[in-house]
């Protein structure tokens, strides 16, 4: 099997869809040899902002000299981005061999043969930490947690960065029984963070009690304020002042908070000093949000998929609006998606909105975007692709404007390959 073949696939697997549940899981670990208890973990749940959060943790680690296994869905551009150590991406020669186990594993029960693609991507990335030997894993939770694939690992830490509505149809229909599912994650004296607030913190509550999981909530235990040179992170039982953050908007602080509380929690198991933390955080990448590109104008990439998401971009947005003449916004979304919640966050910030699609087959045609919008943008234009979306956006800007292209992250990944083919990302 070459790479080639591998990739194709896992992708052909995407036709099991959505089928939470652990057994099988569970019986294919069991198969090969548990990898998942070859080293320690991190598990990290939440509606937003998991990904930028497991990726200041892993910095960090990095940093601490912990040979770190990061684990994240979706990737941008290339599959090697699910899986990480030390920042670097899993080489493509890598997946042939680690899939034919995972196949040969599930030839040996007839469960095992609708095995979803993201149970088998779960699964290589497994064996991928074990056979090359992190020190530690950083898993995110691809949906929900209590039935998520990943929810089959022993970790040492846990977090839930927030609760908002979506998937909610999968998860209990109110921001509750969100709660209740993200909260399966929770294990037996086991820390758990958490910045949720509302219904979504006292399902987490409740789940903290049931199990006995020390629970440690933003703003009450611990939390992160910017200052004038740096981020200030008052801590469960540190303090860190003068902390750079690489990664841009003002919604970071909420996760640096999180990501610092759960390098507290791994302390005991990991000597990780104030030097590593700031080196982490000043060195940690998480392409596609809030990511910049070029000069004269400038075009941004973000991945905001909801409306949740879409405010705090919005907001960060409103806090940089000097450093711009006009925004230019570059909108395209999945149709399971509330679109017009999307557009109502982001349009009055905007000058002009191009509606377009990227090349995923969820997403939600650009004349439907515009038809369920119209109105609440200043002024529109519909674009069948992002491709002329974007050469339609720098035929209208001027030097000093920002053209935002953002409503997914497929939308933000196809958008990196053609800045990527124009050499602008090197």
């Amino acid at each position: 099997m070459t790479p080639k073949e591998a990739l194709k696939y896992i992708a052909e697997l995407d036709k099991f869809g959505i089928n939470l549940g652990l057994e099988r899981m569970w019986c294919v670990l069991e198969l090969l040899g548990n990898p998942q208890r070859a080293y320690p973990s991190i598990h990290v749940a939440g509606t937003n902002g998991k990904g930028s959060t497991s990726a200041i943790v892993a910095s960090i680690l990095k940093e601490a000299g912990v040979r770190t296994g990061f684990y994240t869905s979706p990737p941008l551009e290339f599959f090697g981005e699910r899986m990480r150590i030390n920042g670097e991406l899993m080489p493509d020669d890598s997946l042939p061999p680690l899939l034919t186990r995972v196949l040969a594993a599930a030839e040996r029960f007839p469960m095992l043969k609708e095995m979803t693609q993201f149970e088998v991507i779960t699964a290589i990335a497994f064996l991928y930490f074990e056979r090359e030997k992190v020190d530690a894993a950083v898993v995110e939770v691809g949906l929900g947690g209590r039935l998520d694939s990943t929810n089959v690992i022993d970790p040492i830490a846990t977090a839930i960065t927030n609760i908002a509505g979506e998937h909610m149809a999968h998860l209990g229909g109110t921001l509750y029984r969100v709660g209740v599912e993200k909260a399966g994650i929770a294990k037996p004296g086991v820390p758990l963070v958490t910045g949720a607030s509302g219904a979504g913190l006292e399902a987490i509550k409740n789940r903290a009690t049931e199990t006995g999981a020390p629970l440690f909530v933003k703003g009450v235990d611990f939390d992160a304020a910017m200052g004038a040179n740096g981020y200030t992170y008052r801590g469960i039982n540190d303090d860190i002042d003068g902390i750079k953050l690489a990664l841009g908007g003002t919604f970071q602080v909420d996760n640096l908070a999180i990501a610092l509380a759960l390098v507290e929690c791994c302390r005991e198991k990991f000597d990780i000093d104030d030097e590593a933390v700031r080196a982490g955080c000043l060195n940690v990448r998480w392409p596609g949000r809030m990511e910049l590109f070029g000069k004269g104008p400038k075009i941004m990439l973000d991945g905001a998929h909801n409306p949740h998401a879409a405010k705090a971009l919005a907001e960060a947005l409103k806090a940089c609006a000097e450093e711009r003449e006009r925004l230019i916004l570059i909108l395209g979304v999945l149709d399971d998606k509330d679109a017009a919640s999307i557009v109502d966050e982001l349009a009055p910030l905007a000058d002009e909105v191009i509606y377009t699609r990227s090349d995923s087959r969820r997403s939600l045609s650009p004349e439907e975007f515009e038809a369920m919008t119209h109105g609440r943008a200043k002024h529109s234009i519909v674009k069948a692709g992002l491709k002329e979306a974007l050469e339609e956006a720098r035929a209208l800007a001027l030097p000093e404007d920002l053209i935002l292209i953002t409503g997914s992250l497929t939308m933000a990944g196809q958008a990196r390959a053609i800045l990527r083919s124009e050499g602008l990302l090197g």
